[in-house]
């Protein structure tokens, strides 16, 4: 499958291969957790960041969750279209990017068949001819999300005409029985009656050709001309299985099946919430010495990071916590001001929509372009009278608390988010 641009998704299916991993291993439930698919995208999909970013924002947006809700109204593949392009919407990305990304979250729920490529549509079939949406190697999507059809692969439905103008049934086309010759001779242009049926001179012949096949298969079985038994040398290669003939394989045993699709890799350990909370605080924060500390957890995050010492910063401290999704983030935020006896009634952080000064118990939502993220900020002072802003970042599900000594400085290095990595 191909984004919009002609770039081509998951070539080598490394992306199909690590979520299915990720649920044989961690359960579906994994599919919605930031922390551990993070980890997994960062371990075995680090030459593909497009692939990987797809998940993370499938991941955030929960769409299992948003499959499961859907399926029972608008069918499986409806439920697929409809998905991918709300996440599209919510995330400004391509939408044949986000109709690939959603397939393959549901393949690894088991909603649809999450075996190997299937065979290309025929010509002038409607699947695969656009009419049903982007498709990906092969995977024929029907129509408008209606369900794939309940025929044969390739066949004709009930009543139809079959591949080469042979009407369902058997019967040729322009009515002629199977068989025979049509009632009061052939069709104004129509092939003979004598070309539907075969001659008996080559009924023969296939009749000689299939007893001579039988002939060998059952020669070959039981070691008769021209198939004599194989003498096989009675030494072989102790501990080997191997004849003194030079049969690679143990006497007796075919050869296994080659892998159909090798996945050497083990499936890697999923990185602790600390971890990956560290991963997202930047280099400048973390300073040489290592400035940020394991703080446990608080306020439902999953990782609390307590980086403190900061040289050469508008911020003296800063506080990360991690958060396993939106809901849990919003709810400690809220939950961190009311444990710092912020005021209920809190006034706007903006003036005419742009943060232009520190303004002391004010309460807002904020959106950034560079980097593309939004969230909850808060401003006031604390007890030893130190300016605080209170973020959140709601594209990584972090909440920053920046302490400082002056208050405009702590604004300005605020504003272009130089307190989380992009």
């Amino acid at each position: 499958m191909t984004e919009g641009n002609g770039h081509v998704i998951d070539p080598a299916g490394e992306a199909r291969r690590a979520l299915q991993a990720v649920v044989a291993a961690h359960g579906a439930q994994a599919l919605s957790n930031a922390v551990i698919m993070d980890g997994i995208c960062r371990d075995r999909l680090g030459g593909l960041p497009g692939e990987a970013i797809l998940i993370g924002s499938a991941t955030r947006s929960d769409v299992p969750a948003l499959l499961r809700e859907r399926i029972g109204r608008e069918g499986t593949y409806g439920a697929i279209q409809s998905v991918a392009a709300t996440l599209a919407q919510a995330h400004a990305l391509d939408s044949a990017a986000c109709l690939w990304v959603v397939r393959e979250f549901a393949r690894a729920l088991g909603i649809v068949a999450s075996g190997g490529t299937q065979p290309p549509a025929r010509a002038g079939s409607e699947a695969g001819s656009g009419a049903g949406g982007l498709t990906d190697q092969g995977d024929a999507m029907p129509p408008g999300g209606a369900e794939p059809p309940g025929g044969p692969a390739g066949g004709a439905p009930a009543g139809g005409v079959a591949a080469g103008g042979a009407p369902a049934g058997g019967a040729p086309a322009g009515g002629v029985p199977a068989g025979g010759v049509p009632a009061g001779g052939p069709a104004p242009g129509a092939l003979p009656a004598r070309s539907w049926v075969p001659s008996r001179n080559v009924l023969g012949i296939a009749a000689a050709i299939a007893l001579v096949a039988v002939y060998l298969g059952v020669a070959a079985a039981a070691h008769v001309s021209p198939f004599p038994a194989k003498t096989v040398a009675s030494s072989t290669s102790q501990g080997q299985g191997q004849s003194s003939v030079g049969n690679p394989s143990p006497v007796g045993s075919p050869d296994p099946a080659p892998d159909p699709d090798p996945d050497p890799d083990p499936d890697p350990t999923p990185p602790s919430p600390f971890d990956t909370l560290l991963n997202m605080i930047p280099s400048s924060v973390q300073g040489t010495s290592n400035n940020c500390s394991n703080n446990g957890t608080a306020f439902g995050a999953t990782a609390v990071a307590d980086c403190t010492g900061l040289q050469g910063l508008a911020a003296t401290a800063i506080i990360y916590y991690l958060f396993s999704d939106t809901g849990a983030l919003s709810n400690g935020f809220s939950a961190f001001l009311t444990k710092s006896d912020f005021p209920a009634s809190a006034q706007s952080c903006t003036t005419n929509s742009q943060f232009s000064a520190f303004i002391t118990n004010c309460r807002d939502t904020y959106t950034s372009t560079s980097p593309a993220t939004s969230g909850f900020v808060a401003e006031y002072v604390d007890k030893d009278n130190d300016p605080v802003i209170v973020s959140t970042d709601s594209r990584q599900l972090v909440m920053a608390v920046l302490i400082g000594t002056n208050d405009a400085n702590l604004l300005a290095y605020w504003q272009p988010l130089q307190w989380i990595n992009s």
